[in-house]
C-alpha cells in the first residue's frame, strides 16, 4: 500500500497510539517506505514512548454545571483522558463534584467566584485557573470538552503555557 495507507494503519492500532508527528512528518517525506522500515521505526517510537508514559499525567477542566454533578462532556473527556497514558488524571471543577469517575487520581476545586453564576465562567478566570494547576503539577496533557466553554479557554491558556 501507499504510505499514507500505512500511516492510517498505524494510527488506528492501539499500540502504536503515541507516535509522535516527527515520526508521521518522517513517514509522509519518504515517497516508498517497506514495511520492515516501518516497524524498525514502530520499534524505536514504542520504546521512547514507553519511558514518556512514567511521567506522564493529565489535567481534565470539567464543565461548570449548577449542580454538584459532572456533565456529560466532562465524564467523556475524562474518558478520553483515560485512553491517553497510564499516569494519573487530575479534575479541574469549579464547583464541589459529589461523584467522580474512579480513573481521577485527585480533584483541584478552584476557587473562582464570579458572582454571575456557575454556567457564566469568564475565559479569563477559567484560563488562570488552568495555567495555575498546570504550574504547580506540571501535566503533560491538558483535556478539555469539544464545547463552547472548552474553545473559550482553551486557547488562551495554550497560548499561555506557549503550547498547541
Amino acid at each position: 500500500g501507499t504510505v499514507q495507507n500505512q500511516i492510517n494503519q498505524l494510527n488506528s492500532s492501539p499500540s502504536y497510539y503515541n507516535i509522535n508527528h516527527d515520526m508521521i512528518s518522517i513517514l509522509r517525506s519518504t515517497s516508498v517506505a517497506s514495511s520492515a522500515y516501518l516497524a524498525r521505526r514502530a520499534a524505536i517510537v514504542r520504546s521512547s514512548t514507553a519511558a514518556q508514559q512514567r511521567s506522564e499525567s493529565t489535567l481534565v477542566v470539567a464543565e461548570p454545571t449548577t449542580d454538584s454533578s459532572l456533565a456529560p462532556s466532562t465524564l467523556a473527556a475524562i474518558t478520553a483522558a483515560s485512553k491517553l497514558h497510564s499516569g494519573p488524571i487530575s479534575l479541574l471543577t469549579f464547583t464541589p463534584a459529589s461523584a467522580v469517575p474512579s480513573s481521577v487520581t485527585s480533584v483541584i476545586e478552584a476557587n473562582t467566584t464570579s458572582g454571575v453564576g456557575n454556567s457564566n465562567k469568564l475565559a479569563e478566570t477559567v484560563t488562570n485557573a488552568v495555567v495555575a494547576a498546570n504550574e504547580k503539577h506540571g501535566y503533560s496533557h491538558i483535556v478539555a470538552a469539544g464545547t463552547k466553554f472548552g474553545a473559550n479557554y482553551l486557547g488562551r491558556a495554550g497560548a499561555q503555557l506557549g503550547v498547541s
